[in-house]
């Protein structure tokens, strides 16, 4: 069995499609909050890694050969707190930059679970925050920060309506920078931490950030500063802090009204812990309840997780069912693999729901499912070519995408990477009744994916993609023995019209296939002379709506698709 570590995204849509069914389908219907720790920014400059690499070395720094150098003590405590060998101190040179120490990278790991520990040590005559501030470099440090893949799948979660309410207790703006690259502005997020800011005008997503937000602090030093809850004094402190009542009252409310998935977080945080317990005290959430109210990101559960399970649950029924409990607690995935599983497990349940109620009244049932299967081969095609590399799978997801929608829906077809456009706002159970989805052209487009899906597995083609950045660009590449086509996919006749006009394809380009969700008028006589001129067939035209409501049977409908492709 892989591990949390060594999971691919395949092997985690694996776990969505059997074992977590449950978790899969209700993140997808919203039915999740998401709790993330400081392990989705780990990669990052900002996460702990970062975080406690830059003060140790921001100390080894200022230390100086006097006896009672402030600096020193302090640089002398923190690495006490990593207990080093008797080996290790000796490799430990202060005059020395501390990378170059052999030990530097295990000393990091070791101080991982202390962090506010760490950043209580003080510096005689400096503000007790002196070490996060000015140690850390904090407005320079957490001003300029790029996402990770774990933000942007957030995001683009987010932006589909997967995910509405999310906590943490990071206090860096990663999750903002994605969501900014995805093209939307930092509005989209309620960025909440007194809990004041509950009261200003709505936002697609809230984002409890319970221990201060960076991009704040820096922006209005005065007001949030002192709200950046990092010493443990502070940590101790929040659950009576007057200042972040309400915050507690709306997470206290969250764990109540939303099923918890925790992603990057031990669950060390005692704040944390609190909230949970609570959740037994009104006897909310119980473990039978399906999906598991609680799931962590982890490859085993530490004595933190467990602690959650026993407040959440309360000690007799964690006790008499504990094997059971934290078995379904468990997702042994870690922050990337999960996300972008889910990602692609919310995109695909999407296009099935549309495929769904595509008008084709001689499609039965195990036609639609067949077409559903179709979607998930897709779906796992994609998953396995991205997995080397997840940064650029999850860009590639959000540009391609984005491409499609603008041309299905908009027929656009602009230079650049576009803004990423949801195939809806609203979680997937919300799609099948939704009357504005009936003209949108993307019920149609959705079972012409299936189709082609099925075909791939069949081996009639292979799918690839090309550069998203570029007008020229389809929704997808197919490629036979024979052939190659560019594939776009337009609501109307009026879309295909636009994307004529902006470039996206021309009259004679022959390796261009549009697949229309609607009637198509008079196509092959918009320029004929530029057939007799050049020799060329030029684009192929789909009209795929009135051949799915004609079609006898999902055998035919494949011959014809086939057939009309020219591949």
């Amino acid at each position: 069995m892989p591990t949390a570590a060594s999971i691919s995204v395949r092997e985690t849509l694996a776990l969505f499609d059997t074992q977590f069914s449950g978790l899969s389908k209700g993140t997808a219907q919203g039915e999740y909050a998401f709790w993330l720790g400081s392990g989705i920014s780990r990669e990052r400059v900002v996460g702990l890694d970062g975080v406690l690499a830059t003060l140790i070395e921001f100390l080894q720094k200022k230390v100086t050969p006097v006896p009672a150098c402030g600096y020193r003590a302090a640089l002398d405590k923190i690495i006490s707190m990593a207990a080093p060998s008797a080996a290790e101190q000796a490799q430990i040179d202060y005059a020395q930059p501390a990378t170059s120490w052999p030990c530097f990278k295990d000393l990091l790991k070791r101080l991982w679970n202390q962090y506010s520990a760490v950043l209580s040590v003080e510096i005689p005559g400096e503000k007790l925050d002196f070490l996060l501030w000015v140690g850390l470099d904090f407005p320079k440090t957490f001003s300029a920060q790029q996402p990770d893949a774990e933000h942007l799948a957030i995001g683009m979660l987010a932006l589909e309506g997967a995910v509405s309410e999310l906590a943490t207790a990071n206090w860096d703006g990663l999750l903002e920078a994605a969501i900014q690259e995805l093209g939307y502005d930092k509005t989209f997020y309620q960025i909440v931490v007194t809990g004041a800011e509950v009261r200003n005008p709505a936002a697609a997503a809230n984002l409890y950030k319970f221990h201060g937000c960076a991009l704040r602090a820096i922006d209005n030093e005065v007001e949030y500063r002192p709200l950046l809850v990092a010493r443990t004094a502070q940590i101790t402190g929040w659950k009576s802090n007057a200042t972040f009542k309400i915050t507690r009252d709306q997470l206290s409310a969250l764990v109540q009204r939303r099923k918890t998935l925790m992603i990057g977080m031990s669950a060390q945080d005692e704040n944390i812990k609190h909230l949970f317990a609570s959740m037994n005290e009104v006897k909310g959430w119980k473990w039978t309840d399906k999906p598991s109210p609680i799931v962590f990101s982890a490859q085993e559960l530490g004595d933190d997780q467990k602690n959650v399970l026993i407040g959440a649950y309360g000690e007799a029924e964690y006790e008499a069912h504990r094997d059971e409990i934290c078995e379904a607690a468990r997702f042994q995935a870690y922050a990337k693999p999960l996300l972008l599983g889910l990602l692609l497990h919310v995109l695909t349940a999407k296009l099935e729901i549309l495929a769904s109620v595509a008008p084709a009244p001689n499609l039965d049932l195990p036609s639609r499912a067949a077409i559903a299967d179709g979607l998930k081969i897709l779906r796992n095609r994609i998953a396995e070519a991205g997995n080397a590399d997840r940064l650029a799978l999850v860009r590639s997801i959000a540009a391609n995408l984005a491409r499609a929608r603008h041309q299905l829906q908009n027929g656009s077809s602009d230079v650049g990477v576009q803004p990423y456009f949801p195939i809806d706002t609203e979680p997937a159970h919300r799609l099948a009744n939704k009357l504005a989805l009936k003209s949108s052209g993307q019920q149609e487009a959705a079972v012409a994916l299936g189709l082609i899906g099925m075909e791939e597995q069949a081996t009639n083609w292979t799918c690839s993609v090309d550069d998203p950045s570029l007008p020229t660009t389809g929704a997808l590449r197919l490629t036979s023995t024979n052939a190659t086509a560019r594939v776009f996919f337009a609501a109307n006749d009026a879309t295909v019209t636009s994307l004529l006009d902006t470039g996206a394809f021309d009259e004679t380009d022959s390796d261009a296939v549009i697949v229309c969700s609607g009637k198509i008028s008079g196509r092959q006589q918009r320029n004929p002379s530029a057939t007799m001129r050049t020799g060329t067939l030029g684009p192929r035209y789909i009209a795929f709506g009135p051949l799915l409501n004609s079609a006898d049977d999902l055998a035919k409908l494949r011959d014809q698709f086939r057939g009309e492709l020219g591949l």
